[in-house]
């Protein structure tokens, strides 16, 4: 049975998990491994506003075991790197390793404005890729890793139905939840957009592209285990899907 794994968005507890996260990238280092091992298995989740997709997110950790990176959670992780220069130096001295060679630099060509915290952000993601069996919602995780060791997920519902999604869940008036959902999408389509130069919405940047208005939630955790088990990212009876044979 997988262990179960909860993340706050407590400083203390993106400490903890840094701490963690640099020990692996020290012993690879210590280890000048030249070629390069597997990476993950993780899921990147993009979504629009209102879809569900953060909530999809913790349905599919609890069921699989691993451990879910949020948009909070990211940010604070890298708000930790940036005040430990030594973490930084770590980075910078692993420049033969596969991680330096391979993730960092993938990120660095694909970054329009190479903006040091943004680099931040995707370096941090990449550390926690090499721990594997994490969850990744937001923050261009599907731009930012490489895409044959992980699984690219789009959580995506019609409009009306995600601002009653947001109205209910947050108690809002219609009015204010289609304004907060608007500005959102519009917030999060401009980040892809100013510092990776695509559009959020391409499926082509996609494996997966889920309707939850039209699937459910379960629908849509049982659909990214299926293609997860489809690429080699889990067996299938990690998957725990019944069908019926």
């Amino acid at each position: 049975m997988a262990t179960k794994h909860t993340v706050s968005t407590h400083p203390a507890e993106a400490r903890m998990l840094l701490d963690d996260l640099t020990r692996r990238l020290e012993a690879e280092a210590d280890t000048a491994t030249r070629g390069r091992p597997a990476l993950g298995p993780y899921v990147t989740i993009s979504r629009l506003s209102g879809s569900g997709g953060s909530s999809i997110a913790r349905a599919l950790a609890k069921e699989m075991g691993w451990e879910v990176l949020d948009r909070e959670l990211v940010e604070g992780l890298a708000r930790e790197l940036e005040l430990d220069p030594r973490r930084l130096e770590l980075m910078d001295e692993t420049r033969t390793n596969w991680l330096r060679d391979t993730i960092f630099n993938l990120l660095d060509s694909r970054l329009v404005l190479q903006d040091s915290y943004v680099t931040l952000l995707g370096r941090v993601m990449a550390l926690a890729a090499h721990k594997g069996r994490v969850i990744f919602v937001g923050r261009a995780g599907n731009l930012v890793l490489p895409r044959d060791d992980g699984l690219r997920v789009r959580i995506v519902a019609p409009r009306p139905w995600r601002v009653r999604h947001t109205a209910d869940r947050e108690g809002l008036g219609e009015a204010a939840a289609s304004e907060r959902v608007a500005s959102l999408d519009a917030a999060r389509a401009d980040f892809v957009r100013r510092h990776f130069r695509v559009d959020a919405d391409d499926p082509s940047a996609f494996d997966l592209v889920l309707d939850a208005a039209a699937l459910g939630s379960e629908g849509v955790v049982t659909l990214i285990k299926t293609a997860m088990e489809i690429k080699g990212l889990i067996g299938s009876g990690e998957a725990g899907i019944d069908t019926g044979n």
